[in-house]
């Protein structure tokens, strides 16, 4: 039987966002920074996280 990759393993954590001691700090959403090309748009942002609370994504919905 074969041994386990740790590294790899520790590698794919890393890129997932998982089993990290401390968290990046993140950057505030400015209301008045929001791009949208749709001129007067009131649409909400949302925001993706992994499972840790680390932020990877934020959309704008209209």
């Amino acid at each position: 039987m074969p041994t386990p990759d740790y590294a790899r393993i520790a590698q794919l954590e890393r890129d997932l966002g998982i089993g990290q001691p401390d968290p990046e700090p993140e950057r505030g959403i400015r209301e008045d920074r929001t791009v949208c090309l749709i001129k007067d748009c009131d649409g909400e942002t949302e925001e993706i996280r992994t499972w840790s609370g680390r932020l990877m994504q934020r959309i704008h919905l209209h």
